[in-house]
């Protein structure tokens, strides 16, 4: 299985947007996309929607986390919001029962993602706004931080 199902270029436009945060956000929809994949109570959501769908939904949410991410890092909230609010702009017409059931994979890909992160010398989290080069050399020599995850 690829990991990259959430393609990195709808992280960035230009040179200036490749920033460390942008790759965190990259990384996180990928997992996000994975445990939507996984999951057994979204098998229904999975039939619905193409791979492609999926995969601009999942860009989309983890765009959304860009703010709470922001505010958690300054002190403006005690930490990261899965927010429903970002379920419902991009699917208005979503049961409540599957916005929670998206909530869940976003959650449990939001955890495994920090938990993957607390081992990564790149400290996205910390050093956000920073320019990082992973974004060109993905094509080239593969991806960086799970590279790095493999050797530990």
């Amino acid at each position: 299985m690829s990991f990259d199902k959430v393609k990195a270029k709808n992280f960035y436009q230009d040179d200036g947007d490749k920033t460390l945060l942008n790759w965190c956000l990259y990384e996180y929809a990928n997992v996000l996309y994975t445990k939507i994949e996984e999951s057994p109570k979204l098998a229904s959501y999975r039939k619905k929607n193409c791979a492609k769908e999926i995969e601009e939904f999942c860009v989309y949410f983890s765009k959304r986390l860009r703010k709470s991410v922001n505010d958690a890092q300054t002190g403006r909230t005690k930490g990261v919001t899965i927010d429903a609010r970002y379920v419902y702009e991009f699917y208005p017409e979503n049961t409540y029962q599957q916005t929670q059931r998206l909530l869940e994979a976003a959650l449990s890909a939001w955890n495994e993602h920090v938990l993957i992160c607390s081992n990564c010398p790149n400290q996205c989290l910390i050093h956000g706004y920073e320019i990082t080069d992973m974004f060109d050399n993905l094509e080239t020599v593969g991806w960086p931080t799970r590279r790095h995850n493999q050797q530990e």
